[in-house]
């Protein structure tokens, strides 16, 4: 097993600590009247530059063991959530340009000791940068360039890899300060016959390493700074009060809040994946870096106007940090290149060239794992067959691959949460049904908790070959977000429970062995959850009667009517009155499943670019490209939410915020999938997949699927509401 050069998960903590302490106290937030003076103070600036010199920190990019990617952005985050200026990313980029330049030795020590700054000019488009060189001289202008005012060097990058390192103080160079919506303002540089001090060529990679880490940078300096006003709004939320209570009990207040919430992990998740990706010397880092660049952009946009709203007029004066927050937030996220540029490089990647986003690397012997399903399943599974759901459980039972991510003590692989989501992706590939794999792991997981070790013995193998299928008795006539208010009895008579009620919406009712079924068995409990537990009840039992109907999806699901339906005293899982304790883990467990249906998401946006790369006229079209580019980025974040999801998991907790989280996002992302689909290919997206000229991947079947898992499991809205509680700790 190789070792890497980088520092490890501790010491990158003990890295951000390190730089939180020395910002934090340079950079005072009690007294914010003169932020935008001391913003823009040069001598501050070189005062910061050397104090960071001295910790080391501007040696980063010399050597893997100062640091690599992900401790580089772990360092710009903690510069935004604190907004202070500082030359901490010119000066990786210029260790990371310069390495092995003769010409610049003297130069990179400088940097490292804190003695020069550099400036950076780099090639995000013809609109801001247009220098040039002209026979040996640069001429031209760039605009939008940062701490310019305050820079010893300035350096010139171009498309093709030519680079060029100025004295700023040169007569043939001048700078001028912009003021702008950035916080420090910033400068356009003028050049005038320039003559460089040196020039040298990069390769393409190297190039195209030094624009993107300046984008992840810039990006994850945003994030600070978004992080940092989120986490004042909430705490505003809390304190401020408005016709008699907390503001953060409104439900429009706890949304805002929830949605930033998830936005800001998608960002975090993003920005780690590319930069581990990086480091890990994966080919496929510079996809997942547009992703984060595509993403990040918008999203860190749309949580800092979200801050405002929930902060209100106290937020909108210079004297509070939202303020500087704002600035920080729109112009990091635009100064190179913003959502546009990233989208465009997205697409050309999916339309131009034909890939898809990069498989989840497992290691050699992960990957070969991941080949020998699919070709198992190409071998074992005709899609074209229309095998049935229980068909296809059965097949994956046969092969252990319900269990696969299960844990050893119970028979399972112990796969990680990773491998997991690539197994589902393999189900996608060859169509297997959500429900095969899908299905099973509730009751598995709930059992795997709070089952007796008789029920253990007696449902999990079952569960493991796909022998019985169970079905959800959850949701009834007047209680469906709101479980706490069910109505189903379950009296104890003897040595049996007696069961009466209805319930609804049950997704496989009709083909179930079991129900798993929520019911009161203590109406006189305080609280409405307090009287609930959790029961196996067979479905052919007497008093049992199953009523389907043909829901909007195109598949059943059922209303079920219990009359004295009798079960033995050893139906109940876990303890008496316990119920709401396994419902709430199983109800994480089925979002995380929701979640993890991006493996389908996925899946049908692949159709969707293939039917685009097969058009020249949508393939060309640039608001076409734009909306695939911000899809594909999506989908990315989705997938990573869901294995954040299943991590938790992994670790023995319930991913209670996190599964919502996952699949409040995932959901949506199959509605604007369908929609998108719709906008781009027009009449012939809603044609069922078996009419003449449907477009491949029954895109308008997945319009339908994704209501059903916006309102599945708890409503989105009642997610948003658990983010907002469980997650962020606002008032009910």
């Amino acid at each position: 097993m190789s070792v890497s050069p980088y520092p490890t998960c501790e010491e990158r903590i003990m890295i951000r600590q390190a730089i939180r302490s020395l910002v934090s106290e340079f950079w005072a937030l009690e007294n914010m009247e003169h932020m935008t003076e001391r913003a823009n103070d040069p001598g501050r600036f070189h005062e910061l530059n050397r104090m960071l010199a001295e910790q080391g920190s501007l040696l980063m990019g010399t050597e893997p063991a100062y640091g690599g990617w992900r401790d580089i952005l772990a360092v710009m985050e903690e510069m935004g959530r604190v907004g202070v200026p500082s030359a901490f990313l010119s000066a990786v980029l210029a260790n990371l340009a310069l390495a092995g330049c003769e010409a610049a030795v003297q130069l990179v020590e400088d940097i490292g000791t804190g003695v020069a700054v550099v400036s950076w000019v780099l090639p995000i488009g013809a609109d801001t940068v247009s220098v040039e060189e002209y026979g040996g001289t640069w001429r031209g202008k760039a605009e939008c360039v940062e701490h310019a005012g305050v820079s010893s060097h300035i350096a010139v990058l171009q498309a093709g890899g030519r680079l060029a390192v100025f004295d700023r103080d040169s007569d043939a160079i001048e700078v001028s300060t912009t003021p702008s919506l950035s916080d420090p303002h910033w400068s356009s540089v003028t050049m005038e016959d320039a003559k460089p001090l040196f020039e040298i060529d990069l390769v393409d990679e190297r190039s195209t390493e030094l624009l993107q880490l300046a984008q992840l940078g810039m990006l994850a300096r945003a994030l600070g700074a978004a992080a940092r006003g989120f986490e004042q709004a909430t705490d505003y939320a809390k304190e401020r009060r408005q016709f008699g209570q907390p503001i953060g009990r409104f439900q429009a207040v706890q949304h805002k809040l929830a949605n930033s919430f998830i936005e800001l992990a998608g960002v975090r998740l993003l920005l780690d994946g590319a930069a581990q990706s990086h480091d890990a010397g994966e080919s496929c880092w510079l996809p997942l870096a547009q992703a984060a660049q595509a993403f990040g952009s918008s999203a860190l946009r749309q949580v800092a106007l979200e801050n405002h709203h929930v902060l209100g007029a106290i937020g909108y004066s210079d004297e509070h940090e939202a303020t500087h927050q704002f600035r920080r937030i729109h112009s990091d996220t635009l100064c190179l290149g913003g959502p546009l540029q990233a989208n465009a490089g997205l697409a050309s990647y999916l339309l131009d060239q034909g890939c898809t986003m990069p498989d989840y690397d497992l290691g050699e012997a992960g990957n070969a794992k991941r080949e020998e399903i699919r070709a198992w399943l190409k071998t074992n599974w005709d899609a074209g067959q229309g095998g049935s759901d229980s068909d296809a459980r059965k097949l994956l039972g046969s092969n252990g691959l319900i269990s696969f991510a299960w844990p050893t003590k119970f028979s399972g692989t112990g796969a990680t949460p990773v491998e997991e989501m690539a197994l589902l992706e393999a189900f996608e590939e060859a169509e297997i049904p959500e429900t095969a794999y899908a299905s099973p792991q509730i009751q598995a997981h709930a059992i795997m908790a709070y089952g007796s070790v008789e029920q253990q013995a007696e449902f999990l193998p079952k569960l493991a070959s796909g022998e019985v299928q169970f079905c959800l008795g959850y949701s009834e006539p007047g209680s469906g977000s709101d479980l706490a208010s069910l109505r189903t009895t379950a009296v104890l008579d003897g040595d049996e429970w007696v069961i009466n009620g209805e319930k609804i919406w049950t997704t496989l009712a009709e083909s179930a062995d079991y129900m798993w079924l929520a019911a009161r068995t203590d109406p006189e409990a305080k609280a409405p959850h307090a009287g609930i537990s959790i029961f196996i009840v067979p479905m052919d039992s007497p008093g049992m009667t199953v009523r389907p109907s043909l829901a909007l999806y195109g598949k059943t699901f059922c209303h079920e009517f219990l009359d004295d339906v009798r079960v033995p005293g050893d139906a109940l899982v876990g303890e008496l009155n316990g119920g709401w304790t396994v419902l709430t883990a199983a109800l994480a467990v089925e979002r995380s499943i929701m979640g993890g249906y991006v493996s389908k998401v996925r899946k049908k946006f692949s159709y969707l670019c293939k039917a685009v790369r097969d058009n020249p006229r949508l393939a060309s079209n640039f608001q076409v490209r734009d909306r695939i580019g911000r899809m594909a980025a999506e989908i990315e974040v989705s997938r990573r939410l869901y294995v954040a999801a299943l991590q938790i998991a992994e670790q023995g907790n319930v991913p209670i915020v996190e599964a919502s989280v996952s699949g409040v996002f995932n959901s949506e992302l199959m509605e604007r999938l369908g929609e998108m689909a719709l906008d781009i290919l027009g009449p012939r997206a809603v044609l069922s997949k078996d009419s003449d000229g449907a477009v491949a991947g029954d895109l308008e079947q997945m319009l339908r699927h994704a209501i059903m898992m916006v309102v599945g499991g708890g409503t989105n809205e009642i997610q948003r509401n658990l983010i907002a509680q469980r997650g962020l700790g606002l008032p009910r």
